[in-house]
């Protein structure tokens, strides 16, 4: 019996033995299975902080370019509005002509172009207007000479000292000014 006992306390040993490196085997596989848990965990992360800052940034790349566009699109629309107006008020100098007004606006045009004016000097104006631009100066007391020339919608060029000096006082030359200072108005308003 003396044996039987010693090979039960040596099985019982043995057994003992392979619970606690099972027990130390679970132990070490958990903290296995912890630390790859949490290392994919740190990976997924990392995946999904670069995957959302790509979509940050293709995000942020959408907005600018419709900001963009979209700027792009005011400034045609803009322009195009600036072009229609100046085109009608164009159009109604144009007219103009042709009321019993534009003697008189005519007369201002000059005035203003020949004040301070000293010398001979040359008007150029439409052929429709060289009539009243001799009874004009006429009136006003300026000699020169009248020439004409066609695309002129209205007012006259004084050209002085041999055409060194020129000053053009005509429908197109006022509109180009009041454009160029429009056209930054328009879109300051546009932009509010």
């Amino acid at each position: 019996m003396a044996i039987e006992d010693i090979f039960r306390a040596l099985e019982e040993q043995a057994d003992s033995e392979c619970r606690d490196i099972l027990n130390a085997a679970d132990i070490q596989a958990a903290s296995i299975v912890e630390e790859a848990r949490s290392e994919a965990e740190r990976i997924l992360q990392r995946k999904l902080d670069a995957v959302e800052e790509s979509v940050r940034a293709r995000a942020g790349k959408i907005v600018n370019d419709a900001r963009l566009e979209a700027k792009r699109a005011l400034a045609q629309v803009r322009e195009q509005l600036v072009n229609e107006v100046f085109d009608a008020a164009a159009s109604r100098l144009r007219a103009l002509r042709e009321t019993a007004e534009y003697e008189r606006v005519f007369r201002g045009l000059a005035e203003e172009a020949l004040a301070g004016a000293d010398g001979p000097c040359v008007v150029t104006v439409a052929p429709q207007d060289a009539e009243l631009a001799k009874k004009v100066l006429g009136d006003l007391g300026v000699q020169a000479e009248v020439k004409t020339e066609d695309g002129m919608s209205g007012g006259l060029i004084v050209s002085l000292h041999g055409g060194r000096v020129v000053r053009k006082n005509t429908f197109e030359s006022r509109l180009l000014k009041v454009r160029t200072s429009a056209e930054s108005a328009v879109a300051e308003i546009l932009t509010r």
